[in-house]
């Protein structure tokens, strides 16, 4: 019986072949990168990345954020609970062992040439060891399931902490900006007194008339309030960055002062190809679509007989000494088959619902690979029309520079009108602010490239959160 019903359930199996995980369409993956890709050598990110801007104290404030960010430790804790799911799915695969062990008092009646004799009480001890395993067509399927969320989840958690990583980094390279910014502001509240004292000179000698003196007092108020204004935004960038490190802001500061001695790094990224399992987001994604491929093989089986086996052994003996050396032994195994009749199409349904959730799963993995891809081709070329405008806005810094200070001069000696000294000055300070932010949007859109790149990452390896 049993040997009958085993081939059955092969049968069935053979009957009801896995369905093959789909693939991505042939131009979703591009051969190689339109972007500038300077070397032929091919660099992708390190796990320690933040490393390559060459700022110890950037280092140092990172692994403090790994180990004393909340949300990181969040996701520890959310990865041990997913391990513990994993485990419990994989028991499930195996059959379901109960051991009992029981005594009793029972009497005896029997009659032998018409007499009743009866006999006991006695207290036999009984011990029964089974093992069930029911529904073996769907437990693999079931597991491959279980273990493509895993997949999925951990996929998740690496992407979760490349953002507190990243988010990190920028509001440290936003903190030192912001230092950079206020002492540019105190120089353009110099530079701005200077002139006013000049303006107010020239008034008192007769000179010039008040209206220079009054518009130069109207700039430099509005050069002191912006200085306030980056004093606050100072303190906000801090109290973002102890908020990332589990500090508060009272007790928190860090010593650097400038974003001029950041390094700009470089990457050069290999094969597009290699990005599906280097990026968490395509590893999710991906594992999101095996796993609705297994409900879809889970669906089906709901078509066929669910097959349940059963074995059991046990052992009795009327002393417990004899249990022991010379139990009586009985043994049974035993199989079934459970086909459900009549559900009306709902097994039909939950096929078709979960082939519907398979194709969605496809195209939420093909358009995660496309915005992926697209990601990168954009930052490429954006990391190089940053470079390029940084140069330009270090030169255009430094003929600012030296247009305020001949402006200056000339105007000291009453050889221009105040109007171009003041135009002179306006350009000097806007100029400094872009030479400034364009230093940190080049280090941003390095930290976003790390993070598309996958950040060092790859599938099947230590999620090292």
């Amino acid at each position: 019986m049993t040997r009958s019903l085993l081939g059955a359930a092969a049968l069935l199996l053979s009957a009801c072949a896995a369905t093959p995980v789909p693939d991505l369409a042939p131009t979703d993956v591009p051969d190689g990168w339109q972007g500038p890709v300077t070397t032929e050598a091919t660099v992708w990110p390190e796990r320690n990345w933040w490393d390559r801007f060459g700022d110890t104290e950037l280092s140092t404030l990172i692994e403090q954020v790994r180990a004393n960010n909340l949300d990181l430790a969040n996701n520890r804790r959310n990865l041990r609970a997913a391990q513990l799911t994993l485990r419990e799915a994989g028991f499930n695969l195996l059959p379901t062992p109960v051991l009992s062990i029981s005594t009793g008092a029972t009497y005896g009646v029997t009659r032998n040439n018409g007499v009743t004799i009866e006999s006991g009480p006695n207290t036999p001890t009984r011990a029964n060891f089974s093992l069930s395993y029911n529904d073996i067509l769907s437990k693999p399927l079931t597991y491959e399931r279980a273990t493509a969320d895993y997949d999925a989840r951990i996929a998740q958690l690496m992407d979760l902490s490349l953002n507190t990583l990243g988010t990190a980094s920028s509001t440290y390279f936003q903190l030192l900006l912001t230092r950079d910014k206020i002492a540019a502001a105190q120089q353009n509240v110099a530079n701005a007194e200077a002139i006013g004292a000049i303006a107010q000179a020239r008034v008192n000698a007769g000179v010039a008339v008040p209206i220079e003196a009054l518009q130069q007092q109207i700039a430099i108020q509005r050069e002191r309030a912006n200085l306030s204004s980056l004093r606050q935004s100072e303190l906000s960038a801090r109290a973002s960055l102890a908020l990332l490190l589990g500090r508060g802001v009272q007790d928190f500061d860090v010593s650097g002062q400038t974003l001029t001695t950041m390094t700009v790094p470089t990457v050069q990224p290999g094969l597009p190809a290699e990005l599906l399992l280097r990026r968490p987001s395509l590893v999710q994604a991906e594992a999101n679509l095996r796993g609705a491929t297994a409900s879809v093989d889970v669906s089906r089986l709901k078509l066929l007989p669910q097959i349940s086996l059963t074995g059991s052994a046990g052992a009795s003996s009327t002393k417990l000494l004899d249990f022991v050396s010379t139990p009586t032994l009985l043994a049974d195994v035993s199989a079934s088959l459970a086909q459900t009749l009549l559900d009306n199409g709902q097994r039909l349904r939950n096929i078709e619902q979960a082939r519907i959730q398979l194709e969605n799963s496809l195209s939420s993995y093909r358009k995660a690979v496309l915005a992926a891809f697209n990601e990168i081709e954009v930052l490429l070329r954006n990391i190089q029309l940053l470079e390029q405008l940084g140069h330009v806005a270090a030169e255009n810094l430094n003929a600012a520079e030296e247009s305020f200070r001949i402006a200056q001069a000339r105007y000291r000696e009453g050889v221009i009108d105040y109007q171009s000294v003041l135009n002179a000055q306006n350009t000097l300070f806007s100029t400094r602010n872009s030479y400034l932010d364009n230093k940190l949007q080049r280090l941003n859109a390095m930290i976003s490239l790390y993070q598309a790149l996958g950040g060092g990452w790859q599938a099947g390896t230590e999620p090292g959160i």
